[in-house]
This record gives C-alpha cells, sequence and structure tokens, in this order.
C-alpha cells in the first residue's frame, strides 16, 4: 500500500508534491476575507457609531490569535459567537446585527494568511462539501443578481446612486446593505463549515463545547437582565415585546441558539465525569434562555431535538432516557408557562398562539400572505429569483397587489421558500440538495453505534433545524447560521473514497446555468426606464425643510426623467460648505444641453421640458464635498448642489 501524502499535500505533478489548493487561490482567500470584513464595517457601522472601533478591536484580536494559531482562533471565535449582541452592548451598540459577520471575517482573515504557507492542514471533506460550494457560488451570484436590480445596469456605468428600488421609495444603498447582510450570513456560515472541515476532528470537537458555554454565558445574559442585573433591550421593539436577547443579537437568535445547543449539553451531562454537573447546569441555564427569548420557533426545534435523540444509536442510553425525561418536562413545560407566563416569555407567546381574540397574523405570523407574495415573486424570475435578500424590499409593491400592507418589510418566514423567492428554481434545488446531504450525514452520525456522542447530539440538532427552516428564515440570523454551520461540521461523515462523477457535473450545470441567467437578468437592467421605475429622480437625497421652504441636497451626479410634453422647473444653487466654485453640466440623449460655472451663492432656475419621447436628463458636478471631513458640521452624506423642485410639495424654484 502507498504511503499516504503529508498532511496538506494532495497531488503529485511529476516528482513534485503540491498543495490543493494551490498558493495564489489561497492568497486570493486572504485578500477576499480583508475586503469583505472591510466592506461589512463599513456597511454595518458608518462612521460615529459607538461600537465601531470596539468591533474593529475584537476582529483584529481574533485574526491575530487565528494567525497564530488556527486552532485557538476557531475555538475563540466559537465562543465568542453566541455572545456577539453581549459585545456589541458593552462597546456602547444598540444593533448588533453585524458584529458577527465581522467577528467572522476577522477570524478568516487570520486563518487565510496563515493559511497561505500552512503545510500542517490536512483536508476533511465531508459528503455536503460538494453540494454547499455549488450552492455558496449560487448565494454569490443572487447577490450580484440583487446588486444589478438595486443600482440597475443603466445607472451603475454612468455613476448614478440613490435610486428608489420599489414604490416605497427605499434607496438602493439600503437595499444592497439587506442583501449584503443576507449574503454574509449565509455564506459566512458555509465559509466556516470548511474551516472546521479542515482543521481537524479534534478542533470541531472543541470548538462544539466551546459554542455551548458561549450560549451558556448568552443564555446567563438574558437571566440578568430579567433579574435587573443587566441592561434590558435597548431596540423600542423588543423593549415593547417584553423579549430578552441576552448575550445574543436578538430574542429570536436567542432562543435558537440556546435550542440548538440544549441536545448537545443534555448529552454531555449524561456521560460520566466530573463534568456532567456543569453540563447539566448549561442545560438548565440554557432553557432559561430559550424561555425569556419567547421564541416559539426555538421551542419546535427544541422539541424535534430532544425527539430525535430519543431515537439516536449513537447516543447512550442513559441520555436517551434523559431525552425522554426533558421532553416530558418540556411539554409539562410548555403547558405551565401557557397559563403562567410573564411578559414577552415563552409561556405568554404560546398562549397566544391559541387565543381566538387575536388576529391569525400575530397568533402565527403572516405566513400565508408571505408565501403568496413569494410565489409571485417567483413566477416573474423563475431561473434566477430576485437576488438575494431581495424579498424584504420587493414585499412592499407585492403586498399593495393583493391591496394588503405590513406594518413592516420582512422575509418569507421560510428558508426554501425564501429560496425559490430569491435564487430561483435553480437556487431552490440547490438548496434542497444541500439541505438533504446534510440531514443524510447527521442522521447516519447519530444512527452509528459507538460513535462520539457529542457529535452525534450536534447531528440531531442539525436535523431539527433544517426542519424548522420550513417555517422560518432562521439562518438568516447570523450567530444562529454560525452556530448551525458549525454543528453541521462537527456533525458530518467523512466523504466516500469514490464520490459519484455525476453529481458533480450535474452541480456544475446547475451553477452554470444559473450564471448565465444571472448575467441576462443584470444586463435586463441596462435601460433607463427600468432604472426610473419607481422614481423619477436619481441622486438625490431625501427632502428637508428649511426657512425657505422644501429642499434637497444633491450628489455629484443627478437625473431627472420627463416625460413627453412634461415640464419640470429646478432651481440649482452652490451653497456647498467648500465655499468654492462649482461646474455643472447637464446632458440628454442628444448631447449637452447646459455648461455652467456657479460660484459660491449663486443660483440658476431651469425649466426642463420633456421631448416627443420620455427619456433622462443627467447632471455632473466637477466637486461635491463632505460637510464632517471639512469640520463645519455633523452631516456624513456626500453633499453637490441644493435643488429645490415644481415636483415637491411646496416646492419652490430657487431664482
Amino acid at each position: 500500500m502507498a504511503d499516504p501524502l503529508p498532511a496538506g499535500l494532495t497531488a503529485r505533478r511529476g516528482d513534485e508534491l503540491v498543495r490543493s489548493p494551490g498558493t495564489l487561490l489561497r492568497v486570493l482567500f486572504f485578500v477576499a476575507a480583508v475586503g469583505g470584513g472591510a466592506l461589512l464595517l463599513t456597511e454595518g457601522f458608518p462612521p460615529g457609531s459607538p461600537d465601531r472601533l470596539p468591533v474593529l478591536v475584537a476582529a483584529v484580536s481574533l485574526a491575530l490569535v487565528a494567525a497564530a494559531s488556527p486552532a485557538r482562533g476557531v475555538i475563540l471565535f466559537s465562543f465568542v459567537v453566541p455572545c456577539a449582541g453581549l459585545l456589541s452592548r458593552a462597546g456602547g451598540g444598540s444593533d448588533p446585527v453585524t458584529w458577527p459577520g465581522v467577528l467572522f471575517a476577522g477570524l478568516a482573515a487570520g486563518w487565510t494568511f496563515r493559511f497561505i504557507y500552512d503545510f500542517e492542514s490536512r483536508p476533511d471533506p465531508s459528503r455536503a462539501d460538494r453540494v454547499l460550494r455549488a450552492l455558496l457560488a449560487i448565494w454569490t451570484l443572487a447577490t450580484l443578481v440583487a446588486a444589478g436590480r438595486a443600482l440597475t445596469f443603466w445607472a451603475a456605468v454612468r455613476g448614478l446612486r440613490g435610486r428608489a428600488v420599489n414604490g416605497d421609495r427605499l434607496s438602493d444603498a439600503a437595499a444592497l446593505r439587506e442583501s449584503l447582510f443576507a449574503f454574509a450570513a449565509l455564506a459566512g456560515g458555509a465559509l466556516f463549515y470548511f474551516m472546521l472541515r479542515r482543521s481537524g476532528e479534534a478542533v470541531r470537537r472543541r470548538a462544539l463545547a466551546a459554542a455551548v458555554w458561549g450560549g451558556g454565558v448568552s443564555a446567563l445574559a438574558a437571566v440578568l437582565q430579567r433579574a435587573g442585573a443587566l441592561p434590558g433591550e435597548l431596540r423600542p421593539f423588543w423593549r415593547m415585546t417584553g423579549r430578552l436577547s441576552g448575550g445574543a443579537v436578538d430574542p429570536n437568535s436567542l432562543g435558537l441558539v440556546c435550542a440548538l445547543l440544549m441536545p448537545v449539553a443534555l448529552v454531555a451531562a449524561a456521560r460520566r465525569g466530573r463534568s456532567r454537573v456543569f453540563s447539566a447546569a448549561l442545560f438548565l441555564v440554557l432553557a432559561a434562555g430559550l424561555f425569556l427569548s419567547g421564541s416559539r420557533s426555538g421551542f419546535l426545534i427544541l422539541l424535534g431535538t430532544l425527539a430525535v435523540l430519543l431515537v439516536a444509536r449513537a447516543i447512550a442510553p442513559r441520555a436517551r432516557i434523559g431525552a425522554l425525561a426533558a421532553l416530558a418536562a418540556v411539554v409539562a413545560g410548555g403547558a405551565l408557562l401557557a397559563i403562567h407566563g410573564g411578559p414577552g416569555t415563552l409561556g405568554e407567546r404560546l398562549l397566544q398562539s391559541f387565543d381566538p381574540a387575536l388576529p391569525v397574523e400575530y397568533r402565527v405570523s403572516a405566513r400565508p400572505v408571505l408565501w403568496r407574495a413569494a410565489g409571485r415573486l417567483f413566477l416573474r424570475h423563475p431561473i434566477e429569483g430576485a437576488g438575494m435578500g431581495a424579498f424584504s424590499w420587493r414585499l412592499p409593491d407585492l403586498l399593495r397587489e393583493d391591496g394588503r400592507s405590513l406594518p413592516q418589510r420582512d422575509n418569507p418566514g421560510s428558508g426554501y421558500v425564501q429560496a425559490l423567492a430569491e435564487t430561483g428554481i435553480a437556487g431552490f434545488l440547490a438548496t434542497v440538495a444541500a439541505a438533504a446531504a446534510l440531514a443524510a450525514q447527521a442522521w447516519r452520525r447519530a444512527r452509528l453505534p459507538g460513535e462520539d456522542p457529542l457529535p452525534a447530539a450536534a447531528g440531531v440538532a442539525v436535523l431539527a433545524f433544517l426542519a424548522a427552516l420550513a417555517t422560518g428564515s432562521h439562518w438568516l440570523a447570523p450567530d444562529a447560521a454560525l452556530l448551525f454551520f458549525l454543528l453541521a461540521a462537527a456533525g458530518g461523515l467523512p466523504r466516500s473514497p469514490d464520490p459519484r462523477r455525476g453529481t458533480a457535473r450535474a452541480l456544475s450545470l446547475l451553477v452554470a446555468a444559473y450564471a448565465v441567467a444571472a448575467l441576462v437578468a443584470i444586463l435586463a437592467t441596462r435601460t433607463p426606464e427600468e432604472a426610473f421605475r419607481f422614481s423619477h429622480r436619481i441622486g438625490f437625497h431625501e427632502l428637508e425643510v428649511g426657512p425657505g421652504g422644501p429642499f434637497r441636497w444633491t450628489r455629484q451626479r443627478f437625473a431627472l426623467w420627463l416625460t413627453p410634453g412634461e415640464t419640470v422647473r429646478l432651481g440649482l444653487a452652490n451653497f456647498s460648505p467648500a465655499g468654492k466654485p462649482i461646474a455643472l453640466e447637464a446632458r440628454s440623449f442628444a448631447g449637452p444641453v447646459l455648461r455652467r460655472t456657479l460660484a459660491p451663492g449663486e443660483a440658476v432656475a431651469l425649466r426642463l421640458v420633456g421631448g416627443t419621447a420620455p427619456g433622462p436628463i443627467r447632471f455632473s458636478l466637477d466637486r461635491s464635498v463632505v460637510p464632517k471631513r471639512l469640520g463645519v458640521g455633523a452631516d456624513r452624506r456626500r453633499l453637490g448642489l441644493l435643488s429645490t423642485s415644481s415636483d415637491d410639495p411646496g416646492g419652490a424654484v430657487a431664482r
């Protein structure tokens, strides 16, 4: 029998052993990790955010630890991610939703830096790797589709930003942030999975234990919040509901984290040794966190995991008996809490689920309405979907078609329905295939006698989470997504030595077909009609009211859409804080129609008349400024000219 290759060396070319992947690809991984982290930091933490510096320090610290020791970096991150909300509040932040993504970028930067010259790590592929790579590629392409539809190809190539993406005039910047954060949650989880699969079984096991302890800290924070020892919720919505997030991103995430980790803690508590007492205490603390979160999805996941534990042959009989006792306690406790639950707790929310006096949308959410809207969105884009994270910013228009509205934008309430609406049939098939592969290996791990019970318990949690995705887009919560993929990596099984080549070809064709559809979808936005679909103006900031009436600041490039015969009076004034002349140029399809330089304080009144066909008038300036950078105010927007328009309510044209 041939000797195995040294760790990290996977192929032979002539007489030279070759690393896989190659050095160039490893360098690109590092650059992507640093660039992705910088983008998340910029979009998630605008300048002036109180927790911008703390999250940067935490991410850099993780990067340094991971660069020195990838194993320690992975383990430390696994402990920290369930507590990301606690770190955010300690840093003065109020919305920790992007903390897990930035922290993961720090881990990935350090890990990939070490990976460039690492000859020690050995790939440990699992049975789900291939389909997860295909799904990750589709997620990436779907994000490009969402960006293309938010910006439009026509506006992007002309340097125009600030277009409306729906009938509520939501800005393209806000839509891009939502799509970016959705992609960061899913892609970050998948990449964490691949990092863990290359880290070795021992590291995965220690990372799983660290996550349980981190989840315990997060749940304990909720207990201390309820006792008044820690500050309550800062966000008005959660403060109104009475639900607690503890150390997690929000109460829903806390419920998911606790439910996913409770079976691991329960199995650890059934093992012999001194640590069983601590594991039992962790189980109880996690149960308290689930109760205080008020998460009904977490409660359903817990019921599913405990039920599967009963038939998991890899789990010792003692743990299965404990699971049965815990299942009975959960059912009895749920009934008791439904009667005596306090405000915002799981008991109160379970009781509300069966209260006929409450609207159906409040009792079981608005999922039927959301699913119908998602179905219509899929029919409009059946192959490529609407784009990653696009459902929420397309929802108001979809609801208006039915004569309905909701108080806030939402996701479809199902991970699989969302995949269908946002990534089309190709993405849906890849999502289902990935879920099936992860479920299959988790089920085998849980049913193999003699297996280590902790990874088997992780596999049980994976099964319950995948089932719960049918009624919730749970993996869009960044901390829950990272934890899910950690459990999936810990509960995975090695790939068979002779993988099916037909599967690889089918996945490659699926990704290629999606790439073609994505390119066609992006190019379909190359017309000005699509760019001005929801508003006749691009490149204007929100309407403000000053002593002289309503006005808008422009960006450095802006445009107006004119219909045949339409007349718009537009006033432009140079009130720039820079106090310098600004050169203005206006162009139509026929070419330049105006060139003029406005001195400081000078204004010009324009009368724009539409021609025989609808079309845009594009304006460009030779300079724009950010007042904050000039030290003349706190405004961080990039400002061009002050504009008034006869289109705005009460608008008067400057002369």
